[in-house]
C-alpha cells in the first residue's frame, strides 16, 4: 500500500475508535435509542443521495426481505446492544469487547461460511489467545457488579450481531454494491427506531454539547467511516481493508484515556493485546497471509 492509503487507513480506525467516547458522551443527554437513531438517520441522509446517484439501490431492492434481515442484525441489533451496553461499561473497554469481531466471525464461519473459517495452527491459536482476553476482561476489569457484567455481554453481543451480519451480506449480496449495502442498513435502522424514537422524546431538548456529538456521530464516525471503508475496499481490497478492525480497538483506549480520563490497567491492555492478536491469526488466510 502506497503512503496515502495507509494515511486513509489510520484515519478510519481512529475515527471507528472514536466513536465509543463520543457514544458515552451522547448518553448523558439521550436515550440509547436516540443516540442510535439520531446517528443511523444522519449517516442515511448523508449515503442516499450517493447511492442513487451511483444506482447502488436498484440491485438490492429485488429482495426486501433479505436486505430487512440482514440490515436488522449487521447495523439495528449490533448498534442498540453497543450504545445501552456502553451505559455501564467505559467507551475504552467497549471498544476492546467489540473489536472481538472478527474472533466470532473465525467462529460462525465453521458453520456458515467454510470457505472463510479459519485455517491451520494460526486460526486456533487466534480462537483461543482471542477468547482468552475476553476472560480475562471478564473477569477482572467487568467486576463493577450486575449491570456492568450485563454492559460486557451487551456487547459482546454486538460483537457477535456484526460478526453474524457480515456473514450474511457475504453470502447473500456478495455481488451487490458495497455502498448499496450500507445505505440500505441505515434506511432499515432509521425506519425500525423511527416510531420508538419518537413516542421515547425526551421532555426538554438536550444540550447543544449533546446534539453536536450526535451530529459528529451520524456525519463523521458513521456516514463518513462507511464511504472511507469501501473506498479504501475499492483501492487496497478488503483484506487490507478490514486492517482498519484490528486498530480501531486500541484507538478506543487512547481516546478513552485521554478525553474522557479512564483509567487503563494492566489487564486492559493483555486483554486487549490478545483480543487483537488473537483475531488478526484466526481472521488470517492463505490470501491475507501472501498480502
Amino acid at each position: 500500500m502506497n503512503r496515502r492509503t495507509w494515511w486513509a487507513l489510520v484515519l478510519l480506525s481512529a475515527l471507528w475508535g472514536a466513536a465509543y467516547p463520543l457514544i458515552e458522551i451522547a448518553l448523558q443527554g439521550l436515550s440509547p435509542v436516540h443516540v442510535v437513531l439520531g446517528r443511523v438517520a444522519t449517516a442515511a441522509v448523508m449515503l442516499t443521495p450517493l447511492a442513487l446517484r451511483y444506482g447502488a439501490l436498484q440491485p438490492l431492492l429485488r429482495h426486501p426481505r433479505a436486505v430487512i434481515e440482514t440490515a436488522l442484525m449487521q447495523s439495528t441489533a449490533p448498534l442498540l446492544l453497543l450504545t445501552v451496553g456502553q451505559q455501564y461499561v467505559p467507551s475504552g473497554l467497549a471498544g476492546i469487547l467489540v473489536g472481538a469481531q472478527p474472533l466470532f466471525v473465525a467462529l460462525l464461519a465453521v458453520r456458515f461460511a467454510p470457505g472463510e473459517r479459519p485455517r491451520g495452527w494460526h486460526g486456533i491459536l487466534g480462537l483461543v489467545l482471542g477468547f482468552l482476553g475476553l476472560i480475562l476482561l471478564f473477569g477482572f476489569d467487568l467486576r463493577g457488579g450486575p449491570e456492568e457484567l450485563l454492559g460486557g455481554v451487551l456487547l459482546v453481543g454486538a460483537a457477535v450481531c456484526y460478526a453474524a451480519g457480515g456473514l450474511m451480506i457475504h453470502r447473500r449480496h456478495a455481488d451487490a454494491e458495497p455502498l448499496g449495502v450500507a445505505t440500505c442498513s441505515m434506511l432499515v435502522t432509521t425506519c425500525a427506531l423511527l416510531i420508538p424514537g419518537v413516542l421515547s422524546l425526551p421532555s426538554s431538548v438536550p444540550d447543544l454539547s449533546v446534539l453536536g456529538v450526535l451530529m459528529v456521530l451520524g456525519v463523521v464516525c458513521t456516514g463518513g467511516t462507511l464511504v472511507l471503508f469501501y473506498t479504501l475496499v475499492s483501492r487496497a481490497g478488503p483484506a487490507r481493508a478490514a486492517l482498519a478492525f484490528y486498530l480501531s480497538p486500541a484507538f478506543a483506549v487512547l481516546f478513552g484515556v485521554t478525553l474522557l480520563h479512564e483509567r487503563l490497567t494492566a489487564v486492559t491492555a493483555l486483554g486487549l493485546v490478545a483480543i487483537v492478536a488473537g483475531a488478526a491469526l484466526a481472521g488470517r488466510s492463505e490470501k491475507t497471509a501472501a498480502l
